[in-house]
């Protein structure tokens, strides 16, 4: 069944036959050995640097969309020209007349000028509805929201305030004990439930 799904796998993407280990191992060695194993197998996302399956990884590129002006996260998992360079895209938008998008603090995801004022709200509201089910140690102080940013000519600097509500989105992610990756609070209960401590 590996074999067959491997083959399935875009060229780039395909791993080499797993090698058992040379030499018997105890209950607990065995399993080290199966999570660096699997470790291993991992392929970087460009846009945010997280490790996935590489069958798992078109899935998560799908909904995975870079900060505005973000570079690519240098990987040899995927050639960069098979998927459009979405910062480059959003600056020839903007550099067009057409209206930027805006980064939402609380989520980090993108909208348009208009509609962030409309998802805002909703979102701190959904946000505070989920922050208020988690544990206590889990539960996150309220997002805040960066200030206007003004460049030297006055005018609101996109690019700075785009940034600024990347970093107060990721303010609101939970590392993971056991391998460090980030999460929503929610979603850390999940992930932990299949994240094996070294």
């Amino acid at each position: 069944k590996w074999k067959r799904e491997n083959e399935k796998l875009a060229p780039q993407h395909r791993r080499p036959v797993p090698e058992p280990p040379d030499h018997p191992l105890t209950h607990e060695e065995w399993n080290h050995f199966a999570w660096e194993s699997s470790q291993a197998a991992l392929v970087p996302c460009e846009w945010c640097g997280r490790t996935f399956f590489p069958e798992r990884l078109p899935v998560h590129q799908r909904g995975c969309k870079p900060p505005p002006g973000a570079q690519q996260k240098k990987s040899n998992s995927r050639p960069a020209g098979n998927r459009p360079d979405s910062s480059s895209t959003l600056h020839t938008s903007v550099n067009a007349g057409v209206r930027p998008t805006v980064v939402c603090y609380i989520c980090g995801r993108e909208f348009g000028s208009l509609s962030i004022n409309i998802h805002e709200p909703q979102c701190l509201r959904k946000w505070h509805i989920q922050n208020q089910k988690l544990p206590e140690h889990l539960q996150r102080p309220e997002p805040k929201k960066p200030e206007v940013v003004f460049d030297n000519d006055g005018k609101v600097n996109h690019e700075a305030m785009a940034e600024a509500a990347w970093k107060s989105h990721l303010d609101t992610l939970v590392a993971c004990d056991n391998c460090g990756r980030t999460f929503f609070p929610d979603r850390l209960a999940v992930h932990q439930k299949s994240c094996v401590k070294e």
